[in-house]
């Protein structure tokens, strides 16, 4: 099942994907990167329905 970075946008296997919890929901990630991106502010991505460029 593929799921959707909320950082970069990158689209990949759920499986594979670093994972986040974040107020009761988990987010995944592409890349370390990523997640830590995510966790330095978490209100800019948590609620973001379109991607946005970011470490890539």
């Amino acid at each position: 099942m593929k799921v959707k970075d909320p950082v970069c946008g990158m689209k990949i296997e759920k499986e594979e994907a670093e994972r986040v919890e974040y107020m009761g929901k988990e987010y995944y990630f592409c890349s370390h990167k990523c997640a830590e991106k995510f966790k330095d502010n978490p209100e800019q991505y948590a609620h973001q329905g379109r991607s946005r460029g970011c470490c890539h």
